[in-house]
């Protein structure tokens, strides 16, 4: 008996130990894969419960503290700030056109394309602001920016005063202290998956979704509202 076993353990594994011994590998190595993939887009769903939660502070906030709101999102730099304004402020009645958003200087000022010479250098920035119909509202940021963790990034925005999505440049998702935001639609991906927030209006509510969506269809609406400017 002693030499069978012997003998035996000489032969080494069977062809059946053998497809067990690769078979528990593999299952080992999928489950590591799992893990690092979980961990990934655990970066990404993170990510989208921080924007709408981001969205619900605001649309909040807009109300009790009956001021403007706005959330910016700079899809070059991958960065996200809460900003507000005391100043009277109203959306342009034309929408933005193009797909690239506005674009900030060194100290995180927006860059205006257009002639300021109308100007002097010494002019009143609350005469440009009531003249400017609010477009030259003064907004003060509130805490840090975020940044988006890991591969996550936005890769597309559209909010209710764009006529197309923006892929670069910074997009401002707006409330208003009247109970109210834009319309919005913000698509971040990490390169694998995708989650689309869509902004409802009127309640400020965020539905997601595990997919790009299409673009806003954007009934013909005036770009301000009674009691904002």
């Amino acid at each position: 008996m002693g030499k069978r076993l012997r003998h035996r353990s000489r032969r080494g594994f069977t062809l059946i130990e053998l497809t067990i011994a690769l078979a528990i590998a593999a299952m080992m190595v999928g489950v590591t894969m799992i893990s690092v993939q979980s961990l990934t887009h655990a970066d990404l769903k993170n990510t989208s419960l921080e924007l709408a939660g981001a969205v619900k502070y605001n649309y909040d906030r807009a109300i009790m503290e009956k001021r403007i709101q706005r959330i910016a999102m700079d899809l070059d730099r991958q960065l996200w700030w809460i900003e507000y304004t005391e100043d009277p402020y109203g959306l342009d009645k034309e929408r933005l056109r193009g797909d690239t958003g506005a674009k900030l200087d060194a100290d995180g000022k927006v860059v205006k394309e257009d002639d300021d010479s109308f100007w002097d250098d010494d002019a009143d920035e609350e005469v440009k602001r009531a003249l400017e119909g609010g477009k030259a509202a003064s907004f003060v940021p509130e805490g840090e920016p975020h940044t988006l963790p890991g591969d996550v990034r936005f890769a597309k925005i559209q909010t209710g005063h764009q006529e197309e999505p923006f892929t670069s440049g910074v997009a401002y998702l707006h409330f208003f202290r009247g109970g109210w935001t834009e319309p919005a639609q913000i698509e971040i991906t990490d390169g694998d998956e995708v989650i689309s927030l869509k902004v409802f209006p009127l309640t400020g509510r965020v539905r997601t979704y595990d997919e790009p969506l299409k673009a806003l269809e954007l009934e013909d609406q005036e770009g301000r509202e009674e009691g904002d400017l």
